[in-house]
């Protein structure tokens, strides 16, 4: 009897291992597929296994939604825009079917700060979508939220609320909520609702611009050769030498300061147009403490750019539009003063549109706040120390 008896319980657990099975071989196949699409990259590796892994992972229904959503990573763009496909795929089969999708878990996937910026705001999509009270009850608590997507909803909706709001105070709210803001327009948006309520704020130390620095310019890009040439500004310790330039031209440094509230250095007119040709700029940021930043460019054109002598960043192209901070150098301040080098290369289109030379240089933190930093100037052979962004009384750029 007790011989039967182990029997039958040997064939329990392998039932139970067989009605098992099918259940670990989809799983195994779900983790294959995420980890061929978390593999896919810009440059094209991994498409070939892309195609056949999305499948795999669509048909998975329900069960695959969280672990396409915890495969998203900030730094690979090309992977996520395969998963955030999958997902709405899944999403779409769930309700086709009338299931709902798992509230709680979607909520707490946004609220965790650890997960990927992109992810947790398709995650909120899909949980607003499916449950209207969350935005209410989400949004206050993003803007300081380290997702640009969130913060900039988050904004929009606190905007929204202060322009219906009545009380007397909606000018100090106001400007709590500027602190928060990110995004060029609702920066200067908010900027100039303070404004007409009486208030004022700095759109360029909001933005931490630089507007002071140190020019040198041009140098020979004939054929495109400038951008990778180390020209002697690069290795430059300070701004007293001379050098030969574009047709052996002698040049010297120049102080230059913008009064742009966006931070534009405008080359053609501070230093001439020219074509095939390099320009350097030359910053001084001074922190009080070492401080991990972020040195964005705004340029049409060429740039590198150089943080005490490290090169930190660069992209060779040409006239292609001008996104707001699409050239970032990450890097951490040292206490004192830091020297800023920006390389700007311009080529030889001919269309009027190809004319424009020039750059915004902003040093900020990860979320593209402003940081507690300081600017050194020079005004009349001169050195001062301003805030960083701090724009002088005249209307007009100042050499």
């Amino acid at each position: 009897m007790q011989r039967w008896t182990c029997i039958a319980a040997t064939l329990a657990l392998l039932g139970a291992a067989l009605a098992l099975a099918p259940a670990r071989a989809a799983d195994d196949d779900m983790t294959r597929a995420l980890t061929a699409l978390k593999a896919i990259t810009k440059e094209g590796r991994g498409n070939e296994d892309a195609g056949p892994a999305w499948k795999t992972l669509v048909s998975r229904g329900g069960t695959a939604l969280l672990p396409a959503l915890e495969a998203f990573d900030d730094n690979n763009p090309t992977a996520a825009n395969w998963l955030r496909t999958a997902v709405d795929a899944i999403a779409e089969g769930e309700k086709a079917a009338n299931r709902q999708l798992p509230a709680d878990k979607l909520e707490a996937f946004v609220k965790d700060t650890k997960n990927a910026a992109n992810a947790r705001l398709v995650a909120y999509e899909l949980l607003v979508g499916q449950d209207a009270a969350a935005k209410e009850r989400l949004l206050p608590g993003f803007l300081d939220d380290k997702s640009p997507d969130l913060r900039r909803d988050a904004v929009g909706h606190q905007l929204d609320i202060l322009e219906k709001s009545t009380r007397a105070n909606v000018r100090a709210d106001l400007e709590k909520l500027f602190a928060f803001t990110r995004d060029q327009d609702q920066v200067e948006s908010l900027a100039k609702k303070i404004e007409e309520k009486g208030g004022k704020v700095s759109v360029s130390e909001h933005f931490g611009f630089v507007t002071h620095a140190a020019l040198i310019g041009p140098f020979d890009s004939t054929a495109g050769k400038g951008f990778d040439t180390v020209y002697p500004p690069e290795s430059a310790k300070d701004t007293e030498g001379k050098f030969k330039g574009k047709e052996d031209k002698e040049l010297k440094w120049g102080a230059f300061t913008t009064t742009d509230k966006s931070g534009t250095f405008n080359l053609n007119k501070m230093l001439a147009a020219h074509k095939d040709a390099v320009t350097y700029a030359r910053a001084i940021v001074v922190a009080g403490a070492e401080t991990p930043a972020e040195i964005r460019v705004t340029s049409p054109t060429a740039v590198q750019i150089f943080l005490n002598g490290k090169k930190l960043f660069a992209r060779e192209e040409y006239h292609h539009g001008a996104p707001f901070d699409a050239n970032i150098g990450k890097a951490t301040l040292q206490k004192g003063e830091n020297v800023i080098l920006l390389k700007v290369c311009q080529n030889n289109q001919r269309e009027d549109w190809a004319q424009v030379w020039q750059f915004q240089m902003r040093v900020c933190d990860a979320t593209g706040g402003p940081l507690p930093l300081e600017q050194k100037i020079t005004v009349d052979g001169k050195s001062q120390t301003h805030k960083l962004g701090w724009l002088p009384e005249s209307k007009e750029e100042k050499k």
